[in-house]
């Protein structure tokens, strides 16, 4: 009785498999090294540029005096209320126009077109004029301005009609205003 087996195939295989996993590990960890090796330097290159930077800014800072203390939190809180409502005052009422082209591109109905836009956002205002051929569209389109939230009024401020070639179309001339 004779056996014959073959087992060295097998494990040649696995062996040259980890030899190489190995080797691609031992060279990764060697770029690694050496990366981190050239980090050194530079760092040690760094080090007596940021040294002298640090007494600069150090002798700065003596040369300035002694540091005031801030008022009291009250103080603060009082100065930072008065800021707002200046700020208020003298900044933008209601939306900026990219929010309201956004919320516009989003709420027009599709057989209406916005003719023109005169937004004044210091004065918390805008005017639309926009036109269609049906002046159900507009009164929907008016109606959705309506029941927006952020606005404080919504006006029609003028109706007319317009000849288009092909068809009449009617616009309405809307005033918005914000809630302050």
């Amino acid at each position: 009785m004779k056996i014959t087996a073959r087992f060295d195939s097998v494990r040649s295989r696995l062996a040259l498999a980890l030899a190489a996993t190995a080797w691609t590990a031992a060279l990764g960890l060697a770029v690694a090294a050496a990366w981190l090796a050239l980090d050194a330097l530079d760092l040690r290159v760094e080090r007596p540029r940021l040294e002298a930077r640090l007494e600069r800014v150090e002798a700065q800072l003596a040369a300035a005096g002694p540091r005031e203390e801030l008022p009291p939190a009250a103080d603060m809180e009082s100065l930072r209320r008065r800021v707002q409502a200046l700020n208020k005052l003298s900044g933008m009422r209601g939306w900026g126009t990219p929010q309201l082209l956004g919320w516009l591109g989003r709420q027009l109905p599709d057989n209406v077109y916005l003719v023109s836009l005169a937004h004044k956002p210091r004065e918390g205002e805008a005017l639309l004029v926009a036109e269609s051929t049906s002046a159900e569209a507009l009164t929907a389109f008016l109606l959705r301005l309506e029941q927006e939230p952020g606005f404080a009024e919504v006006l029609l401020a003028k109706q007319g009609a317009r000849a288009a070639p092909g068809a009449p179309t009617v616009q309405f001339e809307i005033r918005l205003r914000w809630k302050a």
